[in-house]
């Protein structure tokens, strides 16, 4: 005689159902729970020339320069990272790293600001390579982006240019706007002289604590500011960007504008020349980030040689890891670190011309 209990089939059977209902609600809960991390993966190899617009100049018809992007993808859910774990040629980082603790909207404002400030540094870089006069005049301080916690949400905007401070001039002292904060107090008000488009105006916004609660209260107004500055020179340079942003194109400008103010010298030799690396207005190269990566997609896209920040100070690795990765590609492009523009424009010249 075999004894069976239905009551314990049941209960097995309700177990069974609650444990799938609650792993179908972890599964669907972890596709809404974002993680604090960024990949990194080989972007393009885009045509420098369309971008760059010089007055005077001639664009070249033989080679071509070229400059690289990464792929961010945010890790936005757990599967999201863990499809980019599987996936080859992609660098993690945490959120924190990349953003410094800015959100994806001010972290955006910020990237624009640096390739537009890359943009003009790349003009002046290339005028005075080539001993044209150029002069560099500060505005003030720029607002890329407002603190939700700001009390001058709603008075200030982004893009607005701060050209004084309690009767304290900025255009040519921009460090007195800290100076001056220094000496005031969470809730104490200042007046701020603000330049808005064609716009002339003067608004008062109580200071607010920075830290928000995160050790001393340290008064401030509440806004992600950058230096405004304007290039003035005898050659007008437009150069268009589009979606790119960051400041690591700057090299690559540089050389595109020397190479259409010179056409003679035909620095593209009529290769496929691509790079990266800031640029100062003195035409100091600096470095960047996703140095590998660039070295993939650059090998990728066909390019003969590819420039890359020196490594000159403690800590640099972009020629380093540039270097490991054209080894790891066993590719024939050359990896020429450089840390100036005119080192760079010397190895383009020394180079044979390519015959076609």
């Amino acid at each position: 005689m075999i004894w069976r209990s239905t009551g314990s089939r049941r209960s097995s059977s309700r177990r069974a159902r609650a444990a799938a209902i609650i792993l179908a609600a972890l599964l669907v809960a972890a596709y809404f729970i974002p993680l604090p991390y960024y990949f990194y993966s080989p972007g393009m190899a885009i045509p420098v020339q369309p971008l760059v617009t010089v007055q005077g100049g001639k664009p070249s018809r033989s080679g071509a320069f070229y400059m690289m992007t990464v792929t961010s993808l945010y890790a936005s859910n757990v599967y999201v990272f863990l499809e980019g774990l599987l996936l080859p040629h992609r660098e993690i980082w945490p959120a924190a790293q990349i953003s410094g603790g800015l959100t994806d909207a001010q972290y955006l404002a910020v990237e624009k600001y640096m390739m537009q400030q890359a943009q003009q540094d790349a003009a002046s870089a290339a005028l005075r390579y080539l001993n044209l006069p150029v002069r560099v005049t500060t505005q003030g301080i720029l607002v890329l982006s407002i603190e939700p916690f700001s009390r001058a949400v709603g008075v200030l905007r982004p893009g607005d240019i701060l050209t004084g401070v309690d009767g304290t001039p900025l255009a040519k002292n921009p460090g007195a706007l800290a100076r001056v904060l220094e000496s005031r107090k969470v809730g104490q008000t200042v007046t701020l002289q603000v330049s808005r488009g064609t716009r002339r105006m003067a608004v008062t916004v109580p200071l607010v604590n920075l830290n928000q609660g995160r050790g001393a209260p340290v008064a401030g107004i509440g806004v992600i500011p950058a230096l405004a500055q304007h290039v003035r020179s005898p050659v007008d340079v437009h150069i268009h960007a589009g979606d790119v942003y960051g400041p690591s194109a700057g090299l690559m400008f540089s050389l595109e504008i020397v190479n259409q103010l010179k056409p003679q010298l035909d620095l593209t030799r009529g290769y496929k020349v691509a790079g990266t690396g800031t640029i100062t207005q003195n035409g100091v190269v600096g470095q960047i980030g996703g140095a590998a990566e660039k070295v993939i997609a650059a090998a990728a896209a066909g390019v003969r040689y590819f420039f890359v920040p020196a490594d000159l100070a403690k800590g640099d690795t972009n020629a380093l890891h540039a270097v490991q990765e054209a080894k790891k590609l066993h590719t024939s492009m050359r990896i020429i670190p450089v840390g100036t523009l005119a080192q760079a424009v010397a190895y383009l010249r020394s180079l044979p011309a390519r015959r076609t």
